[in-house]
């Protein structure tokens, strides 16, 4: 089994660098330890409907709920509203994530890519120390696939960034611990998803409703994991879902559980080798999202591959074109909101109410930044010094 480029992992930024790497003649393959692409689920299934941008879907079938934006609910329940263009990477459309997931594979296999599911990576092919492709386990058979790139696409802690000598393993401060529901027999608004802040309701991170039909949603809970401790996140989501009205009726059909990454990026280029997506910590610190980077990830590391292939060149300097290109598109960004979700961990409730309180009757779809501090100051003038430090990060 010889190819240009092997993909491990079926998710968005698999497919999607497999995709374009496939348009731009490579001879790629994809591998999925599991049985189905996309399933089971892992994620809120919230996205940006700048999504729309990339063409990378047919039809509309993915989409369960199209969203109006996003409300956020201080510990003392006072309101934020955000237009969708300003809500984060998270909102906009609500999928069903299996489908969205199936669509983009397909997209890859139009394109040319060959996808092999029950095929698991057990390690690096290597020759004298140079990545050669993957050795993997397909049903109960060992192979070796040689490749000139191999992509690893195989989410948080990346096993092939680990196997090529990267340290992929993430701190507790850097690690959100998470947990949800989807519950059907709910009450909820279907315009909005809601987010709700307070050390007492999700230390370090948030609960999140997000509506998929006139009586389902999406019930979950992020936490940081060295705030957390074995079955937290469960019990802190069953308390918030249990004081709700329009959520206590709710009966679940569907649970899961994860992790997801809340760092700085990491290095995504080695001789012959991209990581891409989660196993590139290309997730927004703040939210946890990560769907948005990963599929502009995977189109720039998609043409990087191709560019390769018709230069016959796969060495670290070749395909750091990639890191640079992901670099400029977001990594400012992501750096950007680390620092604010630090600044933000050192936020007592109180604090958080008081942002809430100056920022109700704002009109976010037109605000600058400068009047965005400016209406949070006038209010209160008290968060000026504890603000300075938020203000500083937002330059950056």
């Amino acid at each position: 089994m010889e190819y240009d480029a092997v993909v491990v992992g079926s998710g968005p930024a698999g497919s999607v660098t497999a995709r374009f790497a496939a348009e731009s003649g490579a001879k790629v393959l994809i591998i999925e330890r599991r049985q189905e692409v996309g399933v089971p689920v892992l994620c809120g299934e919230g996205i940006s409907k700048q999504v729309d941008d990339f063409k990378v879907l047919k039809g509309r079938r993915w989409i369960a709920n199209n969203m109006d934006g996003a409300r956020i609910f201080s510990p003392d329940g006072t309101m934020v509203k955000l237009a969708a263009e300003m809500a984060g990477n998270e909102t906009g459309y609500v999928l069903y994530r299996d489908i969205f997931d199936q669509e983009l594979a397909r997209g890859a296999i139009r394109a040319g890519a060959e996808l092999m599911l029950n095929t698991c990576a057990v390690n690096l092919l290597k020759e004298n120390d140079k990545i050669k492709g993957v050795k993997a386990r397909h049903f109960d058979e060992e192979i070796d696939i040689k490749a000139d790139v191999v992509v690893g696409a195989d989410g948080v802690e990346s096993k092939v960034g680990r196997w090529a000598g990267m340290k992929t393993t993430l701190k507790p401060s850097d690690l959100e611990i998470c947990a949800q529901y989807t519950l059907t027999n709910v009450d909820v608004e279907r315009e909005y998803c809601d987010f709700y802040l307070g050390k007492k309701i999700a230390p370090g991170g948030y609960v999140w409703i997000f509506p998929k039909g006139n009586d389902v949603a999406n019930v979950g809970i992020g936490i940081l994991a060295s705030l957390s401790k074995p079955g937290l996140a469960t019990s802190l989501l069953d308390k918030f879902i249990s004081s709700h009205p329009e959520l206590k009726k709710g009966e679940p059909v569907r649970f899961l559980a994860g992790a997801v990454s809340v760092s700085e990026p990491y290095e995504s280029v080695r001789d012959n080798l991209l990581l891409v997506g989660d196993a590139a910590r290309q997730v927004d610190p703040i939210t946890g999202g990560g769907l948005m980077a990963s599929i502009e990830a995977g189109k720039i590391a998609g043409e990087t591959i191709g560019r390769a292939v018709e230069m016959e060149k796969f060495d670290k300097e070749m395909l750091s074109a990639y890191e640079k290109a992901v670099e400029a598109a977001f990594y400012k960004k992501l750096k950007r909101n680390y620092m604010v979700k630090e600044i933000m961990l050192g936020f007592e409730d109180k604090t958080l109410n008081m942002l809430a309180d100056s920022l109700k009757d704002v009109k976010f779809d037109e605000i600058s930044t400068f009047g965005l501090v400016k209406a949070l100051v006038s209010k209160h003038p008290s968060l000026l010094m504890k603000l300075r430090p938020l203000i500083k990060a937002a330059r950056v």
